[in-house]
């Protein structure tokens, strides 16, 4: 026997004894076949980390990072292996094909993707911005606003007649902004109670009615929703700036962004990070520090405290592949605002990496998700070549559409953008 090593009778003896202390403690094992995706952890264990939920949302609330810190790990020490459990079940389409994927079908897909869908643009569908005929929210309005903006300046040829249509669409939009500057929520038919964002909102506008005003929400009594559109709507109009430079359009995007900046952190992780990619967006656009500032205080305070190592954020929304994605995202766009030498860089770098890395793993063992497509291509094209995020991409790119999986939809931009 190795001195400092006990044998093996020894080791069993101290196993035995472990498990019997840990049943006699009341503390219970979760097998393999318990711990999966869409199953929620037992009672006792939710129980048991409720406390320290609650002393993690009031130190997101005090912007206090260390106390956010402790709380989590707190939870994560209770969670033990249901700490990062999607609490829906991911699906997955094959093929899992890692072979490259031809750029120029991803941009003919993408042209004939613009003029089919041309028709159903929400300001064309919706002219006067009548909250009662939503379906999504501004949402709905600010992805291919976005999309547009930058496919006008990828694809020249047809530069003059999609600025015609994005000009149109920005306006539109900017006439929805409130005066407070956020992008506000319609109460439409988008506003289904049996839908978990349709739910948190019905309770919102009943325990206080004050809120809705015209058909449309502008404040969702700190529970920190609004950011998800407000974000994309200030993004898209910064991308309709950079296409125009009509400085109204930056203007309407900075008034969101300084109401994001105003927001207190709350303890939906995305809901966080979506005012930190605005606000990342705005410091590359108008160079002012003050939107970077504020950006690195919400990230390293409201979104990367949820991070587990594995890359995955602890908790069962966030870890879903749909909230993953977005996290990485709005992370990669603050990484992309941060110069070399700034001391929150390598923070963030390292972040953005363990996310795209468990991504890409999770990708290439069980294939596309729908999601992650976007940040393959950022990643690749704002942080390097890398070989599992290349692969993981490509697998995208060939199930894309095929055995009843969804398109890549408007990630095919990035995509495009990076080979560019």
């Amino acid at each position: 026997m190795v001195k400092g090593i006990p044998d093996m009778t020894t080791r069993c003896c101290l196993l035995i004894q472990v498990i019997v202390f840990m049943a006699l403690s009341g503390f219970q094992l979760a097998s393999a076949d318990e711990v999966r995706p869409g199953v929620k952890p037992p009672d006792e264990i939710v129980r048991q980390v409720r406390p320290a939920l609650e002393r993690g949302r009031l130190a997101l609330a005090a912007r206090d990072a260390e106390a956010t810190r402790k709380a989590v790990q707190e939870a994560v020490d209770i969670l033990g292996p249901w700490a990062g459990n999607p609490e829906t079940v991911t699906r997955y389409f094959p093929p899992i094909d890692r072979s490259a994927f031809p750029i120029a079908k991803v941009r003919d897909h993408w042209l004939k993707e613009i003029h089919r869908g041309k028709r159903g643009l929400p300001w064309l569908k919706n002219p006067t911005g009548d909250p009662n005929r939503m379906q999504a929210g501004l949402r709905e309005a600010a992805w291919p606003l976005d999309t547009l903006a930058r496919t006008a300046i990828l694809f020249p040829e047809h530069r003059e007649e999609l600025t015609a249509i994005v000009r149109q669409g920005a306006d539109w939009l900017v006439g929805r902004q409130h005066s407070s500057g956020v992008f506000p929520f319609p109460v439409g038919p988008g506003l289904n109670p049996r839908e978990k964002v349709g739910h948190i909102v019905a309770r919102a506008m009943k325990e206080h009615p004050e809120i809705v005003v015209d058909g449309w929400i502008s404040d969702d009594a700190a529970d920190g929703g609004l950011q998800f559109d407000n974000g994309l709507c200030g993004r898209a109009l910064i991308s309709v700036w950079e296409l125009t430079r009509e400085d109204k359009y930056l203007e309407a995007a900075r008034k969101s962004g300084d109401w994001a900046m105003s927001r207190p952190l709350v303890s939906n992780w995305n809901y966080n990070a979506f005012s930190v990619g605005l606000l990342a967006r705005l410091a590359t656009a108008t160079g002012e520090g003050k939107y970077l500032d504020a950006a690195v205080e919400k990230a390293q305070i409201g979104v990367l405290p949820g991070q587990m190592a594995t890359g995955r954020w602890f908790d069962a929304h966030n870890a879903c592949a749909v909230y993953h994605n977005i996290l990485m995202r709005e992370l990669l766009e603050l990484l992309h605002a941060l110069p070399e030498d700034h001391p929150f860089r390598p923070t963030v770098s390292d972040a953005v990496t363990r996310g795209l890395n468990q991504a890409a793993t999770e990708t290439l063992a069980s294939g596309y998700t729908g999601t992650w497509t976007d940040n393959f291509a950022r990643g690749l094209q704002w942080i390097g070549e890398n070989r599992e995020w290349r692969s993981a991409l490509n697998v995208n790119l060939n199930a894309s559409g095929q055995n009843g999986a969804p398109s890549i939809g408007f990630a095919a931009v990035p995509v495009i953008e990076g080979a560019q």
